[in-house]
C-alpha cells in the first residue's frame, strides 16, 4: 500500500481518472554545465501557464484533486505543478504563475516546485495557498498569479514544509505544518509568526524535534480549534487554541485504513452542516460533527507501479545482509578473515570501498582521469575481488564516496571544489587540535567537498560507477550524496549552479545522470534522521526524491548520533531496537514502495557506549538488527570503519531466517 503525504484540502476530494504519461518538452539545452554560465532552458519556452496535454500521468494521487463549490478542480502534479479543470476533468490548465521552477538534468525542460500541500477557502473560492519544500504562495484570483508568503522566526531554514491551512474566510490567518518541528500560525498574512505546537505533549519525541504535522484544518465553526493528524499514523488530534489544550480523536474503524493521509471540513450546500472527511491509505471517511460516528464513502484503490525493470533491480537488492569491508581489508588474509565471518553468520553481501573517503581509487582502474590527477591508490584487483564475491554465494556493492573527495578538490587548480568567493580560493573549514605537551594549536582541514552542482563531478563518479559495474559488480553505492554539514556552509560559493537549481536539484540531477547510465541496482547512504523524517532543506537528502531513482536507500539510524533526549524517556537498549524499527517504517513509508530499505546498523561504539559489557553491546547491536527485521528491513550492513566485528556475539543467521519472530534481550 502506497504511503503518500497528507495533505490538507478545505473542499471536496473528487476521484477523476486520467491515462497516459506526458512528456513536456522544450527546448534542449545546448550550454556546458562546467561552464556554469547557462541556464538549462531557453526563457522563451519555460512559460508557467503553458498548456497541458488533457492524458496527464497516472501516478496523480486521487488526494490531490480538489473539488470547490464553484465547479473547479484543482490537482496537485509533481511534473506540472498547479493544475485546475472546469470541465470535470477533460482538459486542464496550468496555475503557476509566479511559482519558482526548477532546472533539473538533462534540462529539457523546466520543471514546478515539488507541491506539499495545497488549500482552498471554502468560503472563497479564489482563494488558494500551497506549501513546497520550503516556502508557501497565496494567490487571491483564483491561481492566476501566486505571491510568496513570507515565513520568519520561529520558522527556521531546514524546516520542511509539508501541508498548509487557510481560516475560512479570514484573508489574514494561514498555517503550515513541518516535518519535525510543529506547526506554525500567521494572523497578519505572513508577518509575524507564531509556534503552536510547543505546548502539545502529543508531538515531542525530544532534542527539539516533534512528530510530523501531515495535515491541518481550521473547524468552520469553532474558530479557535484546529484540527491535525500526524504522520506515520500518529492520531488524529484537535486542538483548543484559546485552552492550549488538545484531545486525540478516534480513528476510522477499519485497521486497514490507517494511517490518515488528509482531513478537510465539508459541507454539501450553504446552509448543511460541516463534516470532518478523512482519507486514507484505501478510504474516504466522513465524520459527523461533534460526535461522529464514521461513516465510509468509498474505497481508493491507489498503489504506486513501479516499472519492469526497477521491479527487476529491487529484487535483486532484496533480502541482502552483510558488511562493509574497507580498501585495506579487501584482498589477501584480512579478505579470508571476512569471508570466513560471512560465512560464519548467514550474510550474504558486502559493501567494499572502491572510491574511498579521500578520494582515491582503491582498483586498477583503466580510467584515466583518476590517474592524471594522481587519485590511485590500488590495494586489489578488481576482476580478482568479483570472482572472489561471486564464488563465495555474494552481493558485491561498490561503494563510491561522491562529493567528498580530496584528490579531485585539490586537482586542476581547485577547479571543482567548493568555492570560498570572500578569500576567492577553495573553501576550508578548518579544525584545531592541540598538542597536549606543547599547548601548540595546529589547525587542519578534516573535509574536502566538490561542488555538487558540477557536471563534470557528476561524470567523473558516473565513470567509475560504470567501470565497476562492467567488471560485474552487482551494486553501486553513492555515498556522501549530500551537501557539506559542518562549518561555515552559508559562506559556499557554488560555482557551477546553474539558474532554477537549489541543493535538492543538483542531488537529483546527479542521480538522474547516474540512472541513465547505469543498469544496476543503485544504492545511497543518508543520515538516519533523514530517514525518520522529512528533511530536505539541510543537506538536501530528500528520500522521496532519491527513491525515484535509486532502488535501495540505505539509512544510517546509528542510536549515538541522535541528541539524548531524542527519545530520552526510553532506556538506552530498548530505545536502539526502537529508532530502527520505527525509522525504518518510517523510511518505507515516505518512498511509497520504490525504494527498499536496507539500515546500516552501527557495530561500532562511540562516547558513553565505549564502557559497555560485552553483554551490554552484544544487546545493543541485537537490538538494531531485531529492530530492523520488525520494520520489515530488506535486509542490513553492518558498519564499523576499522572492520573490526567483536560486537557480534551471537550467530546472526537464526535471527535473519526467522525475522522479527526471534526475541531479543531488552
Amino acid at each position: 500500500m502506497s504511503k503518500r503525504r497528507l495533505l490538507i484540502i478545505a473542499v471536496s476530494v473528487m476521484f477523476l481518472s486520467s491515462a497516459g504519461i506526458v512528456t513536456f518538452l522544450s527546448a534542449q539545452d545546448g550550454g556546458n554545465a562546467s561552464s556554469g554560465g547557462r541556464v538549462g532552458v531557453a526563457a522563451a519556452e519555460t512559460d508557467p501557464q503553458a498548456a497541458v496535454p488533457a492524458a496527464l500521468e497516472t501516478r496523480f494521487a486521487p488526494d490531490k484533486i480538489v473539488r470547490t463549490s464553484g465547479g473547479a478542480a484543482w490537482r496537485i502534479s509533481r511534473d506540472f505543478g498547479v493544475l485546475v479543470s472546469v470541465d470535470d476533468g477533460a482538459t486542464w490548465d496550468p496555475r503557476n504563475q509566479g511559482l519558482p521552477m526548477r532546472a533539473v538534468y538533462p534540462f529539457t525542460a523546466w520543471k514546478p516546485p515539488i507541491i506539499t500541500g495545497l488549500a482552498v477557502d471554502p468560503l472563497d473560492d479564489s482563494r488558494l495557498a500551497l506549501s513546497t519544500l520550503d516556502a508557501v504562495y497565496l494567490t487571491r484570483d483564483t491561481g492566476a498569479t501566486w505571491a510568496r508568503v513570507e515565513l520568519k522566526d520561529p520558522i527556521r531554514a531546514n524546516d520542511q514544509l509539508t501541508c498548509v491551512a487557510l481560516a475560512p474566510g479570514d484573508p489574514s490567518t494561514i498555517a503550515v505544518g513541518t516535518s519535525f518541528h510543529g506547526f506554525f500560525e500567521s494572523t497578519d498574512g505572513g508577518h509575524k509568526w507564531t509556534s503552536l505546537s510547543e505546548p502539545l505533549a502529543p508531538l515531542k519525541l525530544g532534542g527539539g524535534t516533534f512528530e510530523e504535522i501531515a495535515s491541518l484544518a481550521y473547524d468552520p465553526e469553532h474558530r479557535d480549534h484546529m484540527w491535525f493528524s500526524l504522520g506515520f499514523g500518529k492520531g488524529l488530534f484537535v486542538y483548543d487554541r484559546t485552552a492550549k489544550s488538545v484531545d486525540q480523536l478516534v480513528l476510522p474503524p477499519d485497521p486497514g485504513s490507517s494511517p490518515l493521509r488528509a482531513i478537510m471540513f465539508l459541507r454539501h450546500g450553504p446552509q448543511d452542516p460541516w463534516y470532518l472527511e478523512a482519507r486514507t491509505d484505501d478510504a474516504r471517511w466522513a465524520w459527523a460533527l461533534p460526535d461522529g460516528p464514521w461513516k465510509l464513502l468509498d474505497r481508493i484503490d491507489d498503489q504506486v507501479a513501479v516499472s519492469p525493470d526497477k521491479a527487476q533491480r529491487m529484487a535483486a537488492a532484496a533480502g541482502k545482509f552483510g558488511i562493509y569491508v574497507s580498501s585495506r581489508w579487501a584482498s589477501g588474509e584480512r579478505l579470508k578473515a571476512h569471508l570466513a565471518f560471512l560465512k560464519a553468520q548467514g550474510l550474504n553481501s558486502m559493501v567494499v570501498d572502491f572510491k574511498d573517503d579521500e578520494g582515491f581509487l582503491t582498483y586498477d582502474t583503466a580510467l584515466a582521469d583518476p590517474k592524471r590527477i594522481g587519485a590511485v591508490r590500488e590495494r586489489f584487483k578488481i576482476d580478482e575481488l568479483v570472482k572472489t564475491a561471486h564464488d563465495n554465494g555474494l552481493y558485491l556493492i561498490g561503494r563510491i564516496v561522491t562529493f567528498r573527495d580530496k584528490q579531485l578538490y585539490n586537482s586542476d587548480g581547485f577547479q571543482w571544489a567548493a568555492w570560498d568567493a570572500t578569500i576567492k580560493g577553495p573553501w576550508r573549514n578548518l579544525k584545531s587540535s592541540v598538542d597536549e605537551s606543547t599547548g601548540q594549536e595546529t589547525l587542519y582541514q578534516g573535509e574536502y567537498w566538490v561542488d555538487p552542482y558540477s557536471e563534470h563531478v557528476w561524470d567523473y563518479n558516473i565513470d567509475i560507477a560504470r567501470e565497476l559495474q562492467e567488471h560485474g559488480v552487482d551494486e553501486i553505492q553513492f555515498d556522501y550524496i549530500r551537501f557539506p554539514s559542518d562549518g561555515d556552509v552559508g559562506g559556499i560559493t557554488w560555482r557551477y549552479r546553474r539558474p532554477g537549481m537549489g541543493k535538492m536539484e543538483a542531488l537529483e540531477s546527479f542521480l538522474s545522470k547516474a540512472r541513465e547510465y547505469l543498469a544496476i541496482p543503485i544504492s545511497t547512504d543518508v543520515y538516519g534522521y533523514c530517514g525518520w523524517a522529512r528533511i530536505s532543506n539541510w543537506v538536501a537528502q530528500n528520500i522521496e526524491m532519491y527513491s525515484r531513482y535509486v532502488d535501495v536507500i540505505q539509512p544510517m539510524f546509528y542510536p549515538s548520533h541522535f541528541p539524548r533526549d531524542f527519545l530520552g524517556k526510553m532506556e538506552y537498549l530498548p530505545r536502539a531496537e526502537y529508532i530502527y524499527e520505527e525509522g525504518t517504517k518510517r523510511s518505507a513509508y515516505i518512498v511509497e514502495g520504490r525504494s527498499i530499505i536496507r539500515p546500516y546498523v552501527q557495530a561500532f561504539r562511540i562516547g558513553g557506549e565505549t564502557s559497555f559489557t560485552p553483554a551490554v553491546y552484544s544487546t545493543y547491536l541485537l537490538n538494531q538488527v531485531h529492530g530492523t527485521l520488525a520494520g520489515a528491513g530488506s535486509g542490513f550492513t553492518l558498519w564499523n570503519a576499522s572492520n573490526d566485528y567483536y560486537m557480534v556475539t551471537v550467530p546472526l543467521g537464526p535471527i535473519i531466517a526467522q525475522g522479527a519472530t526471534v526475541g531479543v534481550a531488552r
